[in-house]
This record gives C-alpha cells, structure tokens and sequence, in this order.
C-alpha cells in the first residue's frame, strides 16, 4: 500500500495533501501536513513511504508506530522519525487514543538541507532511536499549519523556514548534538522593583519634581525603595537621578543651542542658580565655563 492510498477511522483529519504533487517551497518539497485524532484502537495501515521523511508529534493519547516490523511505543509529547522508504505503520491505544501532527517533506538533491537529511547517520538510526518527547515542538506544528493556511507575501518562505529549523532540531536531537540552553535567571521582588524605579526615572527625568513622587508611581513607601534602590545599586535613588540629569546637561551643553536657562528648566531644577552649583559640585566647573572652553576647542 502507497501513502496516496491510507485510510484510518479517526474521530478528526485535518490533511494538506500533495502525495500526487509535492508542493515546492524553493529546495523543499512538501508532501503532506496535518493532524489526525484516531479512533480507539484505529490504526494506519502497513504502507510504504515514498523518498521522503515523515515527522510524527504525538499530540494526546498513546500508541505503537511501526518502522517496517519494528514496534515503538509512542506517547503525549513523543516525536518519532520515519525514513524514505521505510514500511510505516501507527496503530492507537484502544483506552487512550492517539491524536497526532504529522509532515511528510523531502529536499532538492544536492541541496543543503538534502545533505543534511540524508547523512548515513540519520539514516541508518534504528527504530527504537528515533523516538524523542519534546513538548515545546507541539508549537511549531501548529505554526506550520497556520502558516500554509494563511496567504500573504511571507507565509510561503516562514512556512519553509518554520520546516528548516525544525529538521535542524530534530537532526541535532538524533545525532546527539547538544546545545547549550539559556534560562532566564530568577529574578526576586526585590530586583524587579529595583528595575521598575530605574526605568521610571530614565523615562521620566525631566518631569519629576521630587523623588518622593517616584514611590507614589509605584505604590511603595519612599524609604522602602530608597533601601532596595540602595542595596542593589550601591548608590542611592537620589545619586542615580542626579547623575543621570546632570550626564544629559552636560551632553545637551555640548551638542545643542539652548541656553543654560533652557537646559535649566528642561531639566526641571527650580532655578538656574541651583543648576549651576549641583553641576559644578559633579564636574568642578560651572556650565558657562564649561561651554565657553568646548568652544574654543
């Protein structure tokens, strides 16, 4: 029996069909995708695959895919890998029924990604070795056929990405090749308030009039965020606005046409006079010196 040719009994088949006529997505040929909820105990029946892979992702349910007369038993999660030309065979738990995505796609020959498929390794994997649970791949189906349902100018070439990244995946998973995976660090309560008042200030620096009102924005006591801000950056929130506003004055001094007033109320200091002593605290010179001497330069 040819795949053109299988029947299941199946409470649900969703099938992109192109056994007949692979749909070609420049060096990809895609032969069929879809997803299948079996009946209890159905079974596809014993058939021969054509030159290409077939991707198995069982959604739900239990059951035993064959690889000629080689049984494997896959469940929720699994992801089993069928060869060109292999004899193929899914039969479903007859208490807990399978329900499954499955791409059938080959490549161009000579093509990169032929190449890749079609190593010895991979090809000479038994069985019982190309079986691998992989939640996270469930999202990637599902992609595959929201993708060649939709029809816009990208989903043609997403849709033979989409296919590309996960034969690289499924690929690196059955030649043992490790990848190092990042995890987001765990981040306290105490680091993410620290965050939210930096990222207040830096967005909010030329409104705040005092910093008692950054508390308030955030619905915390003043004096708790001054102690987090304090313990994590080692300088308190009053420093941080203050160098902040004081590093823009200086750049705004140096590349614009405002006046020091200008820059002075900009910045929201309640009078030039106070500008002028905070920024010759920091720098050791005031602003007009210190615009007079960029000028010469």
């Amino acid at each position: 029996m040819r795949d053109n040719d299988i029947k299941i009994d199946n409470k649900f088949h969703y099938n992109f069909n192109y056994l007949n006529n692979p749909r070609l997505f420049n060096d990809l040929l895609l032969f069929q995708l879809g997803e299948i909820y079996c009946d209890n105990g159905a079974s596809v029946k014993s058939h021969v695959h054509d030159d290409f892979f077939e991707i198995t992702y069982v959604i739900s349910g239990k059951g035993t895919s064959y690889a000629g007369i080689v049984p494997t038993e896959i469940s929720k999660h699994d992801i089993f890998l069928s060869l060109p030309n292999e004899t193929h065979e899914i039969v479903s738990d007859q208490a807990d029924p399978l329900r499954y995505y499955f791409l059938a796609f080959s490549f161009k020959e000579r093509s990169q990604f032929h190449e890749i498929m079609y190593q010895d390794k991979l090809l000479k994997l038994g069985a019982r070795l190309r079986v691998y649970n992989s939640p996270p791949m469930a999202a990637s189906f599902t992609e595959l056929i929201s993708q060649l349902e939709s029809y816009n100018e990208y989903s043609a070439l997403k849709f033979e990405l989409l296919v590309k990244v996960l034969c690289i995946n499924v690929t690196q998973v059955f030649s043992n090749i490790h990848t190092q995976h990042y995890t987001s660090p765990l981040i306290d309560s105490e680091q993410t308030l620290y965050y939210r008042i930096i990222n207040y200030i830096d967005h909010n620096l030329t409104k705040i009039d005092r910093l008692s009102d950054i508390a308030g924005e955030l619905n915390y006591n003043y004096v708790y965020i001054s102690r987090v801000f304090k313990k994590k950056f080692g300088k308190s929130i009053y420093t941080y606005f203050s160098d902040k506003k004081l590093d823009i004055a200086k750049q705004l001094i140096e590349t614009s046409n405002m006046t020091i007033t200008e820059i002075a109320a900009y910045l929201n200091y309640s009078s030039i006079f106070v500008f002028s002593r905070v920024f010759k605290n920091k720098f050791g010179i005031n602003p007009s010196t210190y615009r007079a001497q960029k000028v010469q330069k």
